[in-house]
């Protein structure tokens, strides 16, 4: 006998290398057992080749467009949809236009709360949206602790309905320090020790700092994976600096080929939600050095998994990488509870009861 499962509609409005279609794949991969899953998103390459066709939806990118929402309604009804889940500020909107005509659970996801990068009309416009349409959400999710702080101290809207559930990364084998180098196989000349970031190349990631810190570093590599609109902005500050020592390597399929050639990660970021890229770095026990910022301060813990500095001191980064990369002892105390934490916390099995707990709330199928 087939039990029919309950069909979700996952939204991003973005398609672009990055957290959010990371997390979308992840939740489909770990749940697709259990509930059958359709996809609305931007054009994202390879990726899309996991979902089937009859089950992918192309919308545009970071677009609100008349067309979109009406194919979207179209689509929902032809295949019977149950729920939908809106991942991101631009889903949100898009999850909370098509609920009025569909009348059907709405989950959002916030995905970080992005008002660090905004001027103060911007922000306010932000806040005021949130509050005259979340009322819309059947339930808000928060990737982190500091996430759901945030929002309440800028008094946004978030309801009697909330729930907190951790990003997750799946288990990888541990990585191993006093390996030599093989930086040819990533393509870098030279034997130096790694420090890693991965990005997207935008203004929230603050890459520039990472540029910085590089400067005061020259014995090390700084590779950084990634693209977005700051690229090229990116690679003409490295060349009008002349510094020798970052390497802009774009959008990578396996970061977990670079991620293994490295010593340590770092995050400069302004504000995350909840950062997957560290979380990939911890699975393999590497240890991270990053801003002291929402999402990041919910992920690691000084002096145990990591080390923090304060966002715009250089000086306090540069100190910090050097105080666990000359250190054998601290750097593989580090690494060992990073390892440890990505296993008992951030690992994929509780994220998946999680979810599940969360759409079996929601479904209304089975509860009639």
């Amino acid at each position: 006998m087939n039990i029919k499962k309950t069909k979700i509609l996952l939204i991003s409005a973005s398609g672009k290398t990055g957290g959010g279609p990371s997390h979308i794949l992840l939740l489909k991969e770990l749940l697709e057992d259990k509930f059958d899953f359709y996809l609305a998103m931007p054009s994202f390459n390879y990726n899309h080749k996991k979902f089937d066709s009859n089950k992918y939806l192309e919308i545009a990118e970071r677009k609100i467009i008349l067309m979109d929402i009406i194919r979207l309604i179209i689509f929902f009804r032809k295949n019977s949809i149950d729920i939908i889940h809106a991942h991101g500020k631009g889903a949100g909107l898009i999850g909370r236009i098509i609920k009025i005509f569909l009348n059907k659970p709405l989950i959002y996801s916030f995905h970080g709360i992005h008002t660090t990068c905004l001027n103060r009309l911007k922000k306010n416009l932000y806040i005021l949206y949130e509050n005259l349409t979340g009322w819309l959400d059947n339930e808000k999710v928060f990737v982190s602790l500091s996430e759901k702080l945030q929002a309440k101290n800028l008094k946004i809207f978030i309801g009697r309905h909330t729930r907190i559930i951790n990003n997750s990364s799946k288990k990888m084998i541990r990585n191993e320090f006093n390996r030599k180098n093989k930086n040819y196989k990533i393509g870098i000349k030279n034997t130096k020790k790694n420090i890693i970031s991965i990005c997207r190349l935008v203004d929230q990631k603050n890459i520039f700092e990472i540029f910085e810190i590089a400067r005061n570093l020259k014995n090390y590599n700084f590779i950084v994976l990634g693209n977005g609109y700051l690229f090229d902005k990116a690679k003409n500050y490295i060349k009008l600096k002349k510094i020798k020592n970052v390497y802009l390597l774009g959008n990578k399929k396996d970061v977990f080929k670079y991620l293994y050639e490295a010593d340590l990660f770092l995050s400069t970021s302004l504000y995350e939600g909840h950062p997957i890229s560290i979380i990939e770095a911890m699975s393999i026990g590497l240890p991270i050095v990053a801003s002291k910022v929402t999402g990041n301060i919910d992920t690691i813990k000084n002096n145990f998994s990591g080390l923090f500095y304060r966002l715009g001191d250089i000086n306090e980064a540069v100190n910090c990488i050097e105080k666990i990369m000359n250190n054998s002892d601290l750097k593989l105390k580090i690494s060992n509870n990073s390892y440890l934490t990505h296993g008992k916390i951030f690992n994929t099995k509780k994220m998946k009861n999680e979810y599940i707990s969360l759409y079996n709330k929601h479904d209304n199928f089975h509860q009639k």
